[in-house]
């Protein structure tokens, strides 16, 4: 037989269901605060790798580096500049790019020693011309536009005329953080050298060897060229901390290659 539950008995027994009634809210309300935190987790998620996807396409799309390439014809070594003869016993590789003012102090340095083993038919000279310096033209990518004339050069009217032009390049040298030449100033520099205007203008303005240039510049790098001016003597680096010492080690090196 049951017995009347006391006031005192029912409050108490109300009271546990009321917390029990509670804890089963709270339990139900974590879970739920738990599963948005993963939802929204999942979504920033997918967001950023959905931008991180974007960026590498994006990025793909403008990076050419390593697609096939003509070189201009005349060019030795795919990417150089040839200035001698090519049967002589010592090769001199520099390395340099349009924009570099350590270039071009060496250009005129290094000229009438140069010269005078070129016209000796001990040295044949190869300038390895690279793009490194792009980003020091305020977004007109200079040191591009110039290796890219030279070759639109050397293609069209051969070494002699580019070589010559090669200089003038840096007789007028702009001063690095400048736009740097227009192309207009190009062509003219080219006419002055001795080529045509017919023959180069279309491929100086539109940049016709701008994929060669752009392989030129990815193979000093992975040749570990990471300065310019940077000179190689029969294949061995030259060290030095200044452009006269760079000039007087230069020769030395020459003069050992050729004793040997």
């Amino acid at each position: 037989m049951s017995k009347k539950q006391s006031n005192a008995t029912k409050q108490a027994n109300a009271q546990r269901a009321a917390e029990r009634a509670a804890a089963i809210r709270k339990e139900q309300e974590a879970k739920e605060r738990r599963r948005r935190v993963l939802v929204v987790s999942a979504a920033v998620i997918g967001v950023l790798a959905l931008i991180v996807a974007i960026a590498v396409a994006v990025q793909s799309s403008r990076d050419t580096t390593g697609e096939a390439s003509t070189p201009p014809a005349g060019a030795v070594d795919s990417y150089a500049l040839p200035y001698g003869q090519a049967a002589a016993p010592v090769t001199v590789e520099i390395y340099e790019d349009f924009m570099c003012p350590f270039c071009g102090q060496f250009e005129t340095a290094s000229q009438d020693m140069l010269t005078e083993y070129v016209d000796q038919g001990d040295v044949l000279v190869e300038y390895q011309m690279i793009s490194f310096l792009d980003r020091a033209s305020n977004g007109t990518d200079y040191s591009t536009r110039a290796m890219n004339a030279v070759g639109v050069v050397l293609d069209t009217s051969g070494p002699e005329v580019a070589k010559e032009f090669h200089d003038l390049l840096f007789v007028n040298q702009p001063a690095e953080g400048t736009d740097g030449l227009s192309d207009e100033q190009l062509v003219d520099l080219a006419i002055r050298a001795g080529a045509e205007r017919s023959a180069i203008t279309q491929g100086i303005e539109d940049r016709s060897f701008e994929q060669w240039v752009k392989n030129a510049s990815d193979r000093a790098s992975k040749d570990d060229i990471n300065s310019t001016p940077t000179v190689l003597v029969d294949g061995e680096k030259v060290e030095a901390t200044t452009i006269d010492e760079l000039v007087t080690e230069t020769d030395e090196a020459i003069q050992a290659a050729l004793e040997e």
